[in-house]
């Protein structure tokens, strides 16, 4: 019963993708203070139309960082629902994303 109590009353659903999403993954350094939550949301908010699905799986602090920061990577699904997105439209949506991820957390691409 505390289950179906959890159960919304209503949900949405959505028709399934007829184009194949584009996976990329990120890693990015940034100060060990910095939320993974807020860097997701300023990916999520700096992503545009078609960031379709954000991913963290890897949170990594040691030797490979600098002391005071930590590694995060995402996996960043992008996908227009008319077309199969071009490589140059990727690589555009992702330059936008770690431009204001840099310009707002400090972000950068881990090398």
């Amino acid at each position: 019963e505390r289950l179906f109590l959890q159960v919304p009353a209503s949900f949405g659903l959505r028709p399934i993708p007829r184009f194949p999403p584009v996976l990329e993954d990120v890693a990015l350094v940034v100060d060990a203070a910095v939320s993974a939550g807020a860097v997701t949301a300023a990916i999520r908010e700096a992503g545009g139309s078609l960031l379709s699905d954000i991913r963290l799986f890897d949170v990594y602090q040691g030797s490979q960082v600098a002391s005071g920061q930590k590694s995060l990577a995402f996996s960043l699904a992008f996908q227009a629902p008319d077309r199969t997105l071009t490589d140059a439209e990727v690589e555009r949506e992702k330059a936008r994303i770690l431009a204001a991820l840099g310009e707002r957390l400090g972000a950068r691409l881990r090398g």
